[in-house]
């Protein structure tokens, strides 16, 4: 399960990404983020793997803490977490099959 408690997200400059969001998305389940273009659809989907660290609020992963993880539990969550970013970049020494 992902969820996100009460997230927040402030840029420098005080540009407020995401205010209070509070989201659980269970083991298994599909979800779409839309969204007009600066409406923080981006800034939301890269919180799950601390990318963007929240400004306040939590994330979880599988009941564990994003926002508070340390360098090797965060690796390891990360490599559970499968992502597509909208720019994406292959890995030219490695096949699908892999």
């Amino acid at each position: 399960m992902i969820e996100f408690r009460n997230t927040q997200v402030t840029y420098p400059g005080g540009l407020r990404a995401l205010k209070g969001v509070t989201l659980e998305v269970p083991k298994g389940q599909f979800v779409v983020v839309v969204g007009l273009s600066g409406a923080g659809k981006s800034t939301l989907i890269r919180t799950v793997n601390n990318l963007v660290v929240p400004s306040g609020g939590e994330v979880l992963v599988g009941g564990q803490s994003v926002t508070q993880a340390r360098s090797k539990a965060l690796r390891q969550m990360r490599a559970e977490i499968g992502m597509i970013f909208q720019t994406f970049n292959l890995v030219k020494r490695s096949t699908v099959l892999r």
